[in-house]
């Protein structure tokens, strides 16, 4: 049987609908994870909203500030890669297993503490006791007998 074969002008619709968005399988739990929104900010539309909103600001201030008022794009422009980068920072974290590659890449020890703090706080959810490893003893006073 012929097998039919792919026009190269054929795209679907994930593709084209989905083509700016960040995917990504999670090293922990190999779970598909996908960032609505680029790792970096910049770009012609960020600009111009920094540059819009300081504008307005500036219009808004004419009266105290005059052409000074220019200057306050560099405030609200290092406002917006906080929050942006904040943001980023809060959804990169995995929800199924807690792995947050941020922190990974910052300190791994920490980040071992936290996998292990979202899996005893999912376990005490389900009222399930959380399996400790063998040798150890448990944290939780709680736990002990």
């Amino acid at each position: 049987m012929d097998r039919p074969s792919l026009d190269k002008s054929f795209k679907t619709l994930w593709q084209a609908r989905y083509r700016r968005l960040w995917c990504f399988l999670c090293p922990l739990c190999r779970a598909p994870r996908r960032i609505p929104f680029r790792s970096q900010p910049g770009g012609g539309r960020h600009l111009f909203q920094v540059l819009l909103t300081s504008a307005i600001f500036t219009l808004f201030f004419w009266s105290q500030l005059n052409w000074r008022g220019v200057v306050c794009f560099f405030p609200f422009w290092t406002l917006f890669e906080f929050a942006y980068r904040w943001r980023m920072r809060a959804i990169l974290s995995c929800p199924q297993c807690g792995f947050d590659p941020y922190l990974f890449r910052s300190d791994i020890h920490r980040a071992r503490g936290e996998i292990e703090s979202h899996w005893r706080k999912k376990f005490k959810e389900k009222g399930v006791p959380y399996p400790e490893p063998r040798g150890s003893r448990p944290r939780d006073p709680e736990i002990r007998s």
